[in-house]
């Protein structure tokens, strides 16, 4: 019975591959369909999945603790929004994990330490990547390097002592505790993203669901990946923690909720889509927010997430469009721009 369930299970997959592949081409003739004007609006309310909300309640995530405020991925950036919370408005913080050589899980977006710190200049050579140094000898790194603001550089330089403690590598854990310990009455939600591929991804992501199991988080993360073997890792070993979709899966659901097919066969076992819109998406001419797209996801009980909403009129539409959360740099202005929105 096992060998017969799973030759069916290979069929059905094979046959949706190929319809995939047989509609793919016309859909993207027309990946820029913009129905604001045509659909309404599917109320979400009574949705199972925590991530999503009620219309017109649409979450800010600083994306990477919010890169344009402060140097990303920093402690300073976490401490910057946590003590202005009425300028900033945030619900979700969204940030990047990665694993260094002692297996500790860092806080950290690119592969590399080169374009964020002084890492050429203090172990003289390019591509230094976060596997490549121990916890202890990535602390020698001012985070804050290359952060720009008003075209200067204010941390450029520091090194050394002179490296204030908010601006070296982070820690996952330390970084979670932070907020946990310093958000008053409010709940805040976690985008947590494992950059680090092959066994250094599964390393981490064992990591991650210790953290956010021990300090019972469940409800209060997605975690993504763009790496398949580590997708695969994450949806087979801790089933009970959101995820994001695939770049696969993202691709199958908007083939499917253009066509209007039922997503149940697809087999789906993601909670969120975390998806670009405008500027992000292929300079505008794929539109995944779309209220077609987001009641689609709804519908199936899935949280449409956007990243990274820069512009102001993005933050708008996606709003008006219901979708659940934006990831942006700057979310002082996404707040601002929520606050002026009549529904």
């Amino acid at each position: 019975m096992n060998i017969i369930t799973t030759l069916f299970s290979m069929v059905k997959k094979v046959y949706h591959l190929a319809v995939t592949v047989v509609v793919l081409i016309p859909l993207m003739l027309t990946m820029g369909a913009d129905d604001t004007d045509k659909r309404e609006i599917i109320a979400n309310e009574d949705a199972t999945n925590p991530h999503i909300v009620s219309y017109g309640n649409m979450e800010i995530s600083a994306h990477r603790s919010g890169a344009g405020i402060a140097p990303q991925n920093t402690l300073m950036a976490f401490e910057k929004v946590l003590a202005e919370k009425d300028k900033f408005g945030v619900d979700t913080y969204e940030f990047d994990v990665q694993v260094t050589k002692d297996g500790k899980l860092i806080i950290m977006h690119d592969l590399t330490y080169d374009s964020t710190s002084n890492a050429v200049e203090a172990f003289g050579h390019e591509n230094v990547y976060a596997n490549e140094l121990t916890y202890e000898e990535a602390m020698v790194l001012n985070m804050g390097e290359n952060f720009e603001l008003n075209g200067e550089y204010p941390y450029r330089g520091l090194r050394g002592d002179d490296i204030p403690y908010n601006l070296h590598v982070p820690l996952c854990e330390d970084i979670i505790e932070y907020i946990e310990d310093n958000s008053g009455d409010k709940e805040y939600n976690y985008i947590i993203e494992i950059k680090s591929k092959g066994e250094d991804g599964k390393v981490a992501a064992d990591e991650l669901y210790r953290i956010i199991t021990e300090k019972g988080l469940e409800d209060r993360v997605i975690w993504a990946t763009f790496n398949q073997e580590v997708t695969t890792y994450m949806t087979e070993e801790y089933p009970d923690i959101p995820r994001s979709a695939s770049i696969i899966e993202v691709l199958q659901f908007y083939i499917y909720a253009r066509m209007d097919w039922d997503l149940n066969d697809a087999g789906v076992t993601y909670s969120a889509l975390h998806i670009p819109y405008g500027s992000s998406a292929a300079d505008g001419l794929i539109n995944l927010g779309t209220r077609q797209v987001i009641n689609y996801a709804h519908k199936y009980n899935i949280a449409a997430q956007y990243w990274t909403i820069n512009d102001a009129e993005a933050v708008e539409y996606l709003a008006r469009n219901g979708a659940d959360c934006v990831m942006t740099d700057y979310p002082d202005m996404a707040n601002e721009v929520l606050k002026s929105i009549e529904y």
